[in-house]
């Protein structure tokens, strides 16, 4: 998994390139660790480049929403494949999540 964090206009937006699975998950948890010590109005997770996620991954992200989210900070995830986007959908993840196609 290949992260990139930008700082944009609305917030931090942070790109994902690979497979989101528990192969991922010690980086990930580095990254909302590095992510918690600064905040943000506005988290946003790029999947466009996110080839396939599992229940570990989605598991990831709703650590990061917990963890950086909240009342003060709104967590989109942004352009997932039509697999991800399969899996969001199956899970539900858009009561949880602000999801940009």
């Amino acid at each position: 998994m290949k992260i990139t964090i930008k700082e944009g206009e609305s917030g931090l937006n942070v790109h994902l390139d690979g497979v989101l699975d528990f192969s991922a998950s010690h980086e990930f948890k580095q990254l909302v660790l590095r992510l918690a010590a600064g905040r943000s109005k506005t988290l946003t997770f790029d999947l466009a480049r996110v080839s396939r996620i599992d229940s570990v991954g989605l598991g990831l992200l709703h650590i990061a929403r917990e963890e950086l989210g909240g009342e003060d900070c709104r967590v989109r995830l942004l352009s997932p494949q039509s697999g991800v986007m399969r899996m969001l959908e199956l899970t539900e993840a858009g009561s949880d999540f602000d999801i940009v196609p």
